[in-house]
């Protein structure tokens, strides 16, 4: 193993950067996952892990930035001092958070880790100004702060996120989740040994027996290495963990959306069907009442109340017809070209419309049932415009499948967008936010009196 030995040693710099890159992914990838999730709690707790990171980055990458200091070497130093002092403080909030309640949380979880940062700060102060030579105040700070912040806080932050688990999360997702919380405990009390415990040597016990100068003679392995991969593991398990919670709600949250958009639909056909078709067959029954006084004295008037009542009640039978339409359930089909053919069956049947379904190429990459489904209810939201609002005559529907997208194309020859009341109502928001569900691109093209076309892309998920 003496290579071993020789190589590990001959790369203690880049065993360094990379101690610090590992901690550093960790800072920016709950940063970017706090900034998308803000409004949970499980992504603003983690915060302090990330300031620590971030200070645990740049501590470890003091060795590099030391080479371009020269004057200024003493405020090198006592700045790095401060920025282990204070990513270790905030480790110690983290870890403090995972054993309280969560009412607690906002100002109990701050008080152990600050007041001993004060604590600590404090005394760097004092054995300064008491004539303490700068170099012993560095690393006897530098030891009180690994032993006194650090290893408390990983050794806390490791036994709470397994404590956290057991409490917090349901039974039924706790296989998704364990493992990856696991690994980050497990990181953080491997944190606690190599980052608090092993510090530099100093001159009284444990330092003296138990630090990175011992452990790099016995073993051969730089405590770099070991602390980056903390690092690396403390990341994955944190990242992996909020992936699948995260996931999980948005999955609830795309559940939520639809049966809102569900229940708004079902209150506008319902307002339709009592305000619109209710009233006219309310208005057929007078007509034949009026027509039933009049058949004997006037039967021409009564003819006339008849054909009227008539005509009515055959718009309403087309009324309830597409309301019928609007009101199926979800296509149970496995492919889009079947459930967009018997869509557009359906539709031909209810509204009496001229139809069309063109489909371009193959189908080689499928969707999912969650991005079909929205493909279908764009689709039904389109073809009822057209039938209710449009004024037209002819639909024609072109399925594309391309290289990296399919591309679904509604036209009619109606009356055009700017003469319908659908700019201004539910139906085009409902397609524009399904559209932005699928990560998809809408364009509708339209002029007065030359029909619309509603173009949907919908890009392959890889």
């Amino acid at each position: 193993m003496l290579w071993l030995r020789e190589i590990l040693a001959a790369h203690q710099f880049v065993l360094a950067l990379v101690h610090g890159q590992a901690f550093f992914v960790l800072g920016l990838s709950i940063v970017f996952l706090a900034r998308r999730s803000a409004r949970l709690e499980i992504a603003r707790g983690l915060v302090p892990l990330a300031v620590f990171g971030f200070c645990e980055a740049l501590v470890a990458w003091s060795p590099a930035w030391s080479m371009s200091v020269s004057a200024s070497a003493p405020s090198f130093a006592w700045s790095r001092l401060v920025v282990l002092g204070i990513g270790y403080a905030f480790l110690l909030a983290f870890a403090v958070q995972t054993w309280m309640p969560p009412e607690r949380r906002q100002w109990e979880q701050w008080a152990l880790g600050g007041g001993l940062l004060a604590v600590w700060l404090t005394g760097l102060i004092i054995a300064r100004l008491d004539g303490v030579p700068s170099e012993q105040v560095w690393l006897g700070g530098e030891i009180a702060a690994r032993y006194g912040l650090a290893l408390p806080g990983g050794l806390l932050g490791a036994w709470g996120l397994r404590r956290q688990t057991y409490r917090t999360i349901e039974p039924e997702r706790l296989p998704s989740v364990k493992p990856h919380l696991r690994t980050t405990g497990l990181a953080l009390g491997f944190f606690a040994l190599f980052g608090g415990l092993l510090g530099p040597p100093g001159p009284f016990f444990p330092a003296a027996w138990i630090n990175q100068e011992a452990l790099l003679q016995v073993t051969g392995i730089p405590i770099s290495l070991l602390r980056g991969l903390c690092g690396v593991a403390i990341t994955y398990g944190v990242v992996r963990a909020l992936g699948v919670v995260l996931g999980e709600i948005e999955l609830w949250l795309e559940s939520v959306e639809r049966m809102q958009a569900l229940a708004r639909e079902r209150e506008r056909i319902g307002r339709e069907l009592h305000d619109g078709i209710i009233q006219s067959i309310y208005a057929a029954g007078l007509m034949l009442e009026g027509a039933q006084h009049s058949i004997s004295r006037e039967p021409g008037v009564a003819h006339a109340q008849l054909t009227r009542a008539i005509g009515s009640l055959n718009q309403t039978i087309q009324d309830i017809r597409r309301y019928i339409f609007d009101l199926r359930g979800e296509m149970p089909h496995d492919d889009l070209e079947t459930g967009l053919s018997e869509m557009l069956k359906d539709f031909r049947v209810n509204t009496l419309l001229e139809t069309e379904f063109i489909v371009e190429g193959e189908d080689t990459r499928p969707l999912g049932a969650e991005r079909r489904q929205h493909v279908f209810q764009i689709a039904r939201e389109a073809l009822t415009n057209a039938a209710r609002h449009a004024q037209a005559r002819r639909v024609e529907v072109r399925l594309r499948y391309g290289a990296n997208a399919l591309q679904l194309r509604l036209s009619d020859d109606g009356v055009g967008l700017s003469a319908l009341p659908i700019d201004k109502g539910q139906g085009l928001r409902n397609i524009r936010e399904r559209a932005r569900l699928l990560d998809g691109m809408l364009d509708i093209d339209t002029a007065p009196n030359k029909g619309m076309a509603l173009i949907l892309t919908v890009p392959y998920r890889t």
